[in-house]
């Protein structure tokens, strides 16, 4: 049934399609500025086509929760040895100064 309903869907969306684009274009001869007749076609295609594309695809699931079950108690204990605490180096910027007598930045971390 629902393929049915796809393949409608479809087949009506781009005769629809074809057909507008048909009704919408001139010629050379004839063009002229239609952008807000485009703008409140391609608006109102979008509207219908989404409509008609959001309700094929949800079909109503009875007996099924919508949310999850919440865990009841406290989170679960874990034992053993604590966690070693990470240690971070605390790094500063030191002028060093080579064979040749010249100056340069260094880091120096502990």
């Amino acid at each position: 049934m629902t393929t049915r309903i796809h393949t409608f869907v479809t087949t009506g969306l781009v005769a629809l399609t074809i057909a507008g684009t048909a009704f919408a274009t001139a010629s050379q001869a004839e063009a002229r500025n239609n952008f807000g007749r485009g703008l409140v076609a391609g608006l109102a295609g979008a509207v219908v086509g989404g409509a008609l594309l959001a309700n094929s695809h949800h079909a109503p699931v009875y007996g099924v929760p919508a949310y999850g079950a919440a865990p009841y108690g406290p989170p679960p204990m874990a034992y053993g040895p604590p966690l070693p605490v990470a240690h971070y180096p605390t790094c500063h910027v030191v002028w060093q100064q080579n064979a040749w007598g010249d100056m340069y930045r260094a880091r120096v971390c502990d």
